[in-house]
C-alpha cells in the first residue's frame, strides 16, 4: 500500500469520526433551566429584591426531612397571602414539580419524599406577606 492510499484512508476515517460526533451531538437532549430564560433574566432585579427581603427576616421558613416526608414550616410571625414552591431537578427538567402553598393550622406544608427521585434537588420558594415579596433558593439531597 502506498502513501497515497494511507492519506485517503486517514481522511475517510476522519470524515466518519466527524459525522459520528455531529450525529451524537444532534441527538443529545438539552434541558433548559427555563424555556423563557431571556425574559426571566430581564426581570432579575425584582428577584434580587425578593432575596434581600428574605435575608432581612428575623425568623425564616425551614424545609426539613423527617421520616420520609419533607416538611416546610413558616414562622407564626409571617402572614402569607400566597406563594409557591418549585422542586427543581437540575439534571432533568421533566422531573420539576411546582406546588401552591397551602399551609395547615401549624403553618406547615408536608410533601411525601417518595414522590421525588433520590438525588440533588433545588427548591425555589416564593411567597407574599401582605405587601412584601420574598424568595429563597435552597439545595437539598433526597
Amino acid at each position: 500500500m502506498n502513501w497515497g492510499h494511507k492519506i485517503t484512508i486517514t481522511f475517510i476515517l476522519f470524515a466518519i469520526l466527524i459525522i459520528t460526533m455531529v450525529t451524537i451531538s444532534v441527538r443529545q437532549e438539552i434541558h433548559l433551566v427555563a424555556p423563557d430564560y431571556y425574559e426571566e433574566e430581564l426581570a432579575y432585579q425584582d428577584q434580587i429584591d425578593r432575596m434581600h427581603h428574605y435575608n432581612a427576616l428575623p425568623n425564616k421558613p425551614s424545609l426539613v426531612k423527617d421520616n420520609g416526608r419533607l416538611i416546610l414550616t413558616f414562622p407564626d410571625s409571617l402572614n402569607i397571602t400566597q406563594g409557591e414552591i418549585l422542586f427543581f431537578r437540575p439534571s432533568h427538567s421533566g422531573m420539576d414539580q411546582k406546588f401552591l402553598l397551602r399551609l395547615d393550622e401549624h403553618n406547615q406544608q408536608t410533601f411525601v419524599q417518595s414522590d421525588f427521585q433520590k438525588g440533588l434537588w433545588k427548591t425555589k420558594l416564593s411567597w407574599q406577606d401582605q405587601n412584601q415579596d420574598y424568595f429563597v433558593e435552597q439545595t437539598i439531597i433526597l
